[in-house]
């Protein structure tokens, strides 16, 4: 009993599951071949229903004959005998019957449009005359409309079948995705990217939903990356206002004192050179910030160009760099879950590894350890250090442009995180700030 049960259960399961395919198919058809099927099955309900309504009518007019065959009068022509039926002058239907010898065994004549006259088989399987009253006028009218719906019937049929094969085909195959499309395209128009759109077959508007469902997220893609690049050129040029508005006071009140002081005589040469220099530094620094915005307006620019590499010998080099930069401190390299190949940019890569390094160096007391991994398509780079970590205040700041916390100099500019942050994105990654418990922990990603 279970294996019966066992074999069931499967024939049922190949039963729904031919059941399924059955109905993928028909779905996922092409647009041609769906409408040939139509057509088709239109053309086959158009015949029967054709044959059905021709059927039916002729039975309803075999019933009116019938009904006045019953009330005919019966003439029997004798065997080898003739008939003759003739209109004389008195509009009278004339009918003569003769027999084989040609007499006559039969003579009538009955009023015409009364009555009509005509040969037939008999009940008994012989020729007689039919004396039959005429049609009323009812049913003469209804014979008509019968005969003439017997010959419409056929292109009305298929007439109707080909409107109603149009008006399904549109409604189950073109309507739904058409409609999608022509909403999704007035969505586009007017900036509207929050929608997505899924087909439900896969055939040509299906795979032209699918293509407009492609170029929409790309649209919103690159929507959301133009808002963030405004986004963070907004702050950074916040950021740069705001950092110019110390060096230019300085150099105000400087040169407002030296043009009060210089014509009365109130400065010594010493001083008036002094106040120069100080002039001259601040000088500095503000063409060392406009140098800095024309770096991160190229960074934005930057193109990525990938390309495979050894893992191991990658690690190798990032790891002699890590020596170099980090000259005094232990730099220890870590390289478990790494894979055989990375595909990355070497150049981006390495800058971002180097600003982080430079960074921790600055801070590490004794240690440094470098980290790589991968992470299905990303490659993974932490550089932690032993020093006293990032303040709260950094933790959320100290990637945007021009942060200094308390503990920079006065010649750190604040933007190395913030170049490693618009690499990483670049580079389709990512760039995570944290503190190790130890001390401060930068993780960069790279998408692969």
């Amino acid at each position: 009993m279970g294996e019966v049960r066992r074999r069931l259960r499967l024939a049922r399961e190949r039963a729904r599951h031919r059941r399924v395919r059955a109905r993928r198919r028909w779905r996922d058809m092409s647009l041609r071949t769906a409408f040939v099927w139509y057509v088709l099955i239109a053309a086959v309900l158009a015949t029967i229903v054709c044959a059905l309504t021709i059927n039916l009518l002729d039975e309803y007019r075999l019933g009116i004959y019938f009904k006045y065959r019953e009330m005919s009068e019966q003439v029997l022509i004798p065997d080898g005998g003739s008939y003759d039926v003739y209109v004389n002058t008195n509009a009278e239907r004339v009918y003569i019957v003769y027999n084989s010898d040609h007499q006559i065994v039969e003579r009538g004549a009955v009023n015409y449009g009364e009555r009509s006259v005509e040969v037939g088989l008999g009940d008994d399987g012989r020729y007689s005359l039919f004396i039959t009253p005429e049609y009323s006028s009812t049913d003469r009218f209804w014979d008509r409309v019968c005969s003439v719906l017997q010959a419409a019937s056929l292109p009305i049929c298929y007439l109707g079948a080909l409107i109603i094969c149009a008006v399904l085909f549109w409604r189950w195959r073109l309507r739904d995705p058409i409609v999608a499309l022509d909403r999704a395209s007035a969505r586009i128009a007017e900036s509207d990217l929050d929608f997505k759109l899924v087909s439900r077959r896969h055939d040509e508007l299906g795979r032209l939903t699918d293509s407009f469902e492609t170029m929409r997220a790309s649209l919103d893609a690159n929507s959301r990356e133009m808002w963030a690049q405004m986004e963070e050129r907004r702050r950074l040029n916040a950021a740069f206002a705001h950092d110019l508005r110390t060096p230019l006071t300085v150099l105000k009140g400087h040169a407002d004192m030296l043009a009060e002081s210089i014509p009365s005589g109130g400065v010594t040469p010493e001083e008036a050179a002094f106040e120069i220099g100080v002039m001259r530094s601040h000088i500095s620094r503000l063409e060392n910030y406009v140098d800095a915005m024309g770096r991160l307006q190229r960074l934005e620019d930057t193109e990525i160009h990938r390309e495979w590499l050894d893992a191991k010998k990658f690690a190798s080099s990032l790891g002699d760099s890590a020596a170099i930069i980090c000259s005094g401190k232990q730099v220890d390299t870590v390289t478990n879950g790494l894979g055989a190949e990375i595909h990355i940019d070497p150049e981006t890569v390495m800058q971002v590894c180097d600003n982080i390094l430079s960074n921790a160096t600055r801070y590490a007391k004794t240690r440094v350890t470098l980290s790589l991994w991968c992470e299905e398509t990303v490659l993974a780079v932490s550089v932690a250090d032993d020093g006293p970590g990032f303040s709260p205040e950094a933790l959320s700041k100290a990637a945007n442009p021009f942060y200094k916390g308390r503990e920079s100099g006065a010649n750190h500019l604040g933007l190395g995180l913030n170049i490693c942050d618009i690499l990483c994105r670049r580079h389709d990654g990512s760039l995570e700030i944290t503190n190790s418990g130890m001390g401060a922990r930068v993780t960069a990603r790279f998408g692969m």
